[in-house]
């Protein structure tokens, strides 16, 4: 407001006003009342500059503020009010300072003067103000241009006002009256334009018609107090007899304009209510098409919607019917109830789903309690409802319920707003639903982001190098973390121990068994050679340390070089396949998977191999990520397949077998996501000296001479 008021101040126009205050000021200082036809032209000329001004200022002030149209009625009123008694008192004041209003004509000097022009720019100021507030409320809401309608009435206004002494002649005479009747004509079709009021509320209605009458009743009083001997009149037409004329016009027009805004009102009030709806249902909807674009939270978008869907409905009780599964069922339990308790719900959702099947609510249905068996055991008599479907891809999730404890059944109007009203808040519901979905997997994302990191620590960063053992390894993660694991135990400089490992399960858990799995066999192989009996005190161990839904299959080797044995034992895994001259042969150690028994009945059976290596023998283990992967028609790798391939390579380094394998692999899934884990293991036995110590070449690459076998 401060920053408003030195605006004003500085601006050129109230620097005009000043101006033409001090002017018209001086003119009453030295010539009193004009009485000459030059004299009037030149207040009128003053006057005019001192009430653009003031207008042009007054103006700047509305277009700057969102004025609510009660408030402007109201400052109009109490406008009213203050120029009600100021005339009312106006003699008063004469008294105290000409010694009695019949003195005021004969009294000159500079103290009438000032008092004569302060009381005129009070009295401008108040017409003025009550002029551009009556324009404002006159173009509020309008939706065409009536510029031209209400410059027409200004400018008939004004040759009203300056008619007394331009036409006041004999013969023209009759133009002063044309004009006021013209004016007169213009108010009443001006005020007939009002927009405004339908876009009040039912209570504000009421409100301004209480205020329409109190401020006619003021206009009215002020068009009665300012008769031709009246202080209100002399001091104005002291000043000029054109701002008498303006007076009684602007007085004239408020009251035209406020008995026509009364009956206007008067009108409105029976639809005020059936508009007041239509409203809300406006602005429920536009609020809530603001909330499909948001995220929110599911719960605060459900309460959200009932607590909407009260307004909209004009119900006494709104509550969803939300169908989830559980259990292998459907179940409808009730969310965000709004007035209406969670029992109550709960008895009317058996009726209203009893009484219709969940498919048939495809369109909103209109339904009544009054044969509601157990209507006795709700605490709220509840007598009609609407229920209205909340789809999502043309599947119902859930019922929208907008209950009434009244007897008046809801209309096709009410049908159709809470029809619309569901519609929307279906498609808010789904976003917020995906959102949560969304943040579902972007944690579940993280979570695996975690789990593939514990399993890339926990892989062996390089393979063992050894005399006569190639070793090739390969391991490829699935998007969603396995459960495969493989390692090597250097035991000796002729000794190596191997693993190869699958937790049943994905996902961080079966990345943490593993790291245990890990932890245990890494400690049992410096203490233990036998992989019997390393894979029993291992069941010991994760007995304990895994529930009973999970259990780990593995297969532990140790390869001594010096007596050229490979010992194997094998706890429910894929069988280990040793590719010996043109065959392959599955070798399947008996046992079960670690964790499913207690230690006596897993020993028990649990076996060991002990196989003599002959060279170029190639032992192969795997997990069934491999054998199980599928292409676009959903067939299986196949064991065989798995096979054939490993016959067709079998003269071929490790790594070329591996990668031969990975890729007919890989050609084969190429059309199908992978789901599971790869893994694949080769150890290829190639002594390297021969029995006579002579210089021997591995593969057509590698030569090397020793007197000695070092195995």
């Amino acid at each position: 407001m401060k920053k408003q008021l030195a605006k004003i101040f500085s601006d050129s126009q109230f620097h005009i006003f000043l101006l033409g205050t001090g002017l018209l000021f001086l003119t009453q200082w030295f010539f009193g009342n004009p009485d000459s036809l030059p004299l009037l032209i030149i207040v009128d000329a003053v006057l005019l500059v001192i009430i653009i001004s003031l207008s042009f200022n007054l103006r700047r002030f509305f277009s700057e503020q969102t004025t609510k149209p009660l408030s402007l009625v109201m400052s109009i009123g109490i406008l009213n009010a203050f120029l009600f008694f100021l005339i009312m008192f106006s003699g008063t004041i004469f008294d105290l300072f000409f010694g009695g209003s019949e003195n005021f004509e004969s009294s000159l000097g500079i103290i009438h003067a000032f008092v004569s022009v302060m009381y005129g720019i009070v009295i401008i100021g108040f017409l003025i103000y009550v002029f551009l507030s009556l324009r404002h409320l006159f173009f509020l809401r309008q939706n065409r241009n009536l510029n031209i309608y209400f410059i027409t009435m200004t400018i008939f206004f004004v040759l009203t006002a300056i008619s007394k002494h331009f036409f006041d002649w004999e013969g023209v005479s009759f133009l002063g009256n044309t004009f006021l009747i013209v004016s007169i004509l213009l108010m009443f079709f001006n005020s007939l334009k009002i927009s405004w009021i339908a876009f009040i509320v039912k209570k504000e209605k009421i409100y301004l018609l209480v205020l329409s009458i109190v401020i006619i009743t003021l206009f009215v009083l002020n068009l009665t107090l300012v008769s031709d001997d009246s202080v209100h009149i002399k001091i104005l037409s002291g000043l000029s007899p054109s701002l008498t004329t303006f007076n009684t016009i602007i007085l004239l027009y408020g009251a035209i304009y406020f008995s026509i805004l009364f009956f206007t009102t008067l009108f409105h009030l029976p639809t005020a209510e059936a508009f007041d709806r239509k409203a809300q249902e406006v602005s429920s909807l536009q609020y809530f098409s603001k909330l499909i674009t948001q995220v929110l939270d599911f719960k605060e978008l459900a309460d959200t919607v009932t607590d909407l869907t009260l307004k909209v409905g004009n119900a006494d009780a709104a509550w969803i019917i939300w169908k989830e599964f559980a259990g292998g069922k459907e179940n409808y339990i009730s969310i965000a109830t709004k007035n209406i308790g969670f029992m109550d719900s709960e008895l009317l959702n058996k009726y209203i789903t009893n009484k219709r099947k969940w498919e048939q609510f495809d369109d909103t249905v209109l339904l009544n309690f009054n044969n509601f068996e157990a209507v006795a055991k709700l605490s709220q008599k509840f007598r009609t409802a609407a229920i209205s479907p909340l789809k999502t891809h043309n599947e119902i999730r859930g019922l929208l319920v907008a209950a009434r404890k009244t007897d008046s059944f809801f209309n096709e109007e009410d049908k159709t707003a809470i029809a619309t009203f569901s519609d929307y808040a279906s498609v808010s519901l789904e976003n917020s639903r995906l959102f949560e979905e969304s943040i579902e997997k972007e944690r579940l994302e993280k979570e695996l982001d975690v789990a593939r990191e514990i399993q890339k620590k926990i892989l062996p960063e390089k393979n063992p190098e050894y005399e006569g053992l190639q070793i090739s390894t390969v391991f490829i993660p699935a998007f969603e973390v396995g459960g495969d694991y493989y390692d090597f135990f250097e035991i000796s400089g002729s000794k190596l121990g191997f693993i190869i490992a699958d937790v049943s399960g994905k996902g961080i858990s079966a990345a943490f068994i593993m790291a245990e799995v890990k932890g245990i066999f890494e400690s049992l192989s410096k203490t233990i050679q036998s992989p019997k009996e390393i894979l029993i005190k291992a069941n010991e161990i994760l007995r304990k340390a895994l529930d009973s839904k999970t259990f780990v299959s593995a297969a532990y080797g140790l390869i001594d070089l010096k007596t050229e044995k490979l010992h194997l034992a094998r706890a429910g895994h894929c069988p280990i396949l040793l590719l010996r001259d043109d065959s392959a042969e599955a070798i399947k150690p008996s046992g079960m998977g670690l964790g499913l028994s207690n230690t006596d009945q897993f020993s028990k059976s649990l076996s060991q191999l002990e196989i003599e290596l002959e060279k170029d023998d190639t032992i192969i283990l795997y997990t069934d990520g491999i054998t199980e992967a599928k292409n676009e028609t959903l067939d299986d790798f196949g064991e065989k397949y798995f096979t054939e391939i490993l016959l067709e390579n079998r003269n071929k380094d490790a790594d070329l077998i591996s990668n031969s394998v990975m890729k007919e692999v890989t050609l084969f899934s190429k059309n199908h996501s992978q789901y599971d884990d790869i893994t694949l293991v080769i150890l290829k036995w190639k002594p390297r000296e021969n029995r006579d110590g002579e210089k021997t070449k591995i593969d057509g690459e590698k030569e090397w001479q020793s007197s000695a076998p070092q195995l």
